[in-house]
Protein backbone atom coordinates (compact mmCIF):
# COMPACT_ATOMS: atom_id res chain seq x y z
CA UNK A 1 0.00 0.00 0.00
CA UNK A 2 1.06 3.57 -0.69
CA UNK A 3 0.78 6.50 1.67
CA UNK A 4 -1.49 9.24 0.33
CA UNK A 5 -1.59 12.51 2.28
CA UNK A 6 -4.13 15.31 1.87
CA UNK A 7 -3.94 18.68 3.59
CA UNK A 8 -7.31 20.47 3.70
CA UNK A 9 -8.30 23.93 4.92
CA UNK A 10 -11.86 25.22 5.11
CA UNK A 11 -14.09 27.90 6.57
CA UNK A 12 -17.46 27.28 8.18
CA UNK A 13 -19.82 29.04 5.74
CA UNK A 14 -23.13 28.18 7.39
CA UNK A 15 -24.35 26.80 10.66
CA UNK A 16 -27.84 25.88 11.90
CA UNK A 17 -28.94 24.52 15.27
CA UNK A 18 -31.94 23.18 17.13
CA UNK A 19 -31.27 24.06 20.74
CA UNK A 20 -33.04 21.49 22.93
CA UNK A 21 -31.73 22.99 26.16
CA UNK A 22 -28.76 25.03 27.37
CA UNK A 23 -26.34 22.08 26.88
CA UNK A 24 -28.12 19.96 24.26
CA UNK A 25 -28.56 20.66 20.55
CA UNK A 26 -28.59 19.27 17.02
CA UNK A 27 -26.25 21.13 14.65
CA UNK A 28 -25.59 21.34 10.91
CA UNK A 29 -22.48 22.94 9.42
CA UNK A 30 -21.28 23.54 5.88
CA UNK A 31 -17.58 24.03 5.22
CA UNK A 32 -15.92 25.25 2.00
CA UNK A 33 -12.21 25.16 1.33
CA UNK A 34 -9.18 24.08 -0.64
CA UNK A 35 -6.65 21.26 -0.46
CA UNK A 36 -3.27 19.99 -1.66
CA UNK A 37 -1.87 16.45 -1.58
CA UNK A 38 1.57 14.81 -1.51
CA UNK A 39 1.42 14.14 -5.28
CA UNK A 40 1.22 17.80 -6.34
CA UNK A 41 -2.56 17.79 -6.85
CA UNK A 42 -4.84 20.54 -5.57
CA UNK A 43 -8.46 21.54 -5.63
CA UNK A 44 -11.52 22.56 -3.69
CA UNK A 45 -13.71 20.68 -1.25
CA UNK A 46 -16.78 21.09 0.88
CA UNK A 47 -18.30 19.21 3.78
CA UNK A 48 -21.75 18.77 5.27
CA UNK A 49 -21.53 18.00 8.99
CA UNK A 50 -24.14 17.04 11.56
CA UNK A 51 -23.54 16.61 15.25
CA UNK A 52 -25.65 16.28 18.35
CA UNK A 53 -24.62 17.55 21.75
CA UNK A 54 -26.13 16.12 24.91
CA UNK A 55 -25.01 17.66 28.22
CA UNK A 56 -22.23 19.40 26.25
CA UNK A 57 -20.86 16.03 25.02
CA UNK A 58 -20.93 14.77 21.45
CA UNK A 59 -23.69 12.19 21.18
CA UNK A 60 -23.26 11.65 17.44
CA UNK A 61 -21.17 13.22 14.68
CA UNK A 62 -21.41 12.43 10.97
CA UNK A 63 -20.05 14.09 7.83
CA UNK A 64 -19.88 13.81 4.07
CA UNK A 65 -17.23 15.63 2.02
CA UNK A 66 -16.96 16.31 -1.70
CA UNK A 67 -13.35 16.65 -2.89
CA UNK A 68 -12.84 18.09 -6.40
CA UNK A 69 -9.40 17.85 -8.06
CA UNK A 70 -7.93 20.32 -10.57
CA UNK A 71 -9.00 18.07 -13.48
CA UNK A 72 -12.62 17.95 -12.16
CA UNK A 73 -12.26 14.38 -10.83
CA UNK A 74 -14.25 14.01 -7.63
CA UNK A 75 -14.39 11.76 -4.63
CA UNK A 76 -16.90 11.64 -1.82
CA UNK A 77 -15.96 10.54 1.66
CA UNK A 78 -18.05 9.83 4.74
CA UNK A 79 -17.09 9.52 8.35
CA UNK A 80 -18.28 9.73 11.90
CA UNK A 81 -16.63 10.31 15.25
CA UNK A 82 -17.40 9.35 18.81
CA UNK A 83 -17.01 11.66 21.79
CA UNK A 84 -13.42 10.57 22.59
CA UNK A 85 -12.25 11.00 18.96
CA UNK A 86 -14.01 14.37 18.83
CA UNK A 87 -12.19 15.60 21.95
CA UNK A 88 -8.86 14.37 20.54
CA UNK A 89 -9.51 16.04 17.16
CA UNK A 90 -9.06 12.75 15.30
CA UNK A 91 -11.26 10.47 13.24
CA UNK A 92 -11.61 8.18 10.25
CA UNK A 93 -13.44 8.32 6.94
CA UNK A 94 -14.03 6.06 3.96
CA UNK A 95 -14.13 6.96 0.26
CA UNK A 96 -17.65 5.93 -0.74
CA UNK A 97 -17.85 7.26 -4.33
CA UNK A 98 -15.43 8.60 -6.96
CA UNK A 99 -15.23 9.68 -10.61
CA UNK A 100 -14.34 7.03 -13.17
CA UNK A 101 -10.70 8.25 -13.37
CA UNK A 102 -10.12 7.53 -9.68
CA UNK A 103 -12.80 4.91 -8.93
CA UNK A 104 -10.11 2.59 -7.50
CA UNK A 105 -10.17 4.80 -4.40
CA UNK A 106 -13.68 3.61 -3.41
CA UNK A 107 -13.43 1.69 -0.15
CA UNK A 108 -10.18 3.38 0.91
CA UNK A 109 -10.07 4.11 4.65
CA UNK A 110 -8.24 7.16 5.97
CA UNK A 111 -7.38 8.68 9.33
CA UNK A 112 -7.32 12.40 10.00
CA UNK A 113 -6.48 15.04 12.56
CA UNK A 114 -8.37 18.33 12.61
CA UNK A 115 -7.80 21.65 14.35
CA UNK A 116 -9.93 24.78 14.35
CA UNK A 117 -8.87 28.41 14.65
CA UNK A 118 -12.01 30.55 14.95
CA UNK A 119 -14.18 29.40 11.99
CA UNK A 120 -11.32 27.89 9.95
CA UNK A 121 -10.47 24.19 9.98
CA UNK A 122 -7.08 22.62 9.26
CA UNK A 123 -7.12 18.90 8.49
CA UNK A 124 -4.31 16.45 7.77
CA UNK A 125 -5.32 13.07 6.38
CA UNK A 126 -3.40 9.86 5.80
CA UNK A 127 -4.71 7.08 3.56
CA UNK A 128 -3.26 3.75 2.52
CA UNK A 129 -4.08 3.33 -1.18
CA UNK A 130 -3.51 0.47 -3.61
CA UNK A 131 -0.82 0.70 -6.30
CA UNK A 132 -3.44 1.20 -9.04
CA UNK A 133 -5.25 3.94 -7.08
CA UNK A 134 -1.89 5.66 -6.42
CA UNK A 135 -1.10 5.57 -10.17
CA UNK A 136 -4.51 7.06 -10.98
CA UNK A 137 -3.92 9.88 -8.46
CA UNK A 138 -0.52 10.59 -10.05
CA UNK A 139 -2.18 10.94 -13.47
CA UNK A 140 -4.45 13.79 -12.28
CA UNK A 141 -1.79 16.46 -12.66
CA UNK A 142 -0.85 15.48 -16.24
Amino acid sequence: ANEYLINLQAKVVSSEAHNYSKNSSFNLLKLDGSFTDNLGNYGIWNALVSYELSNSLIKQHFFSSEIIYQNESKMYVQGSRNSKEFEQGTGTFTVNAASKEIEELVGTKCIYAINFFKSTSFTNTKCKVSDIAFERLQLIKQ
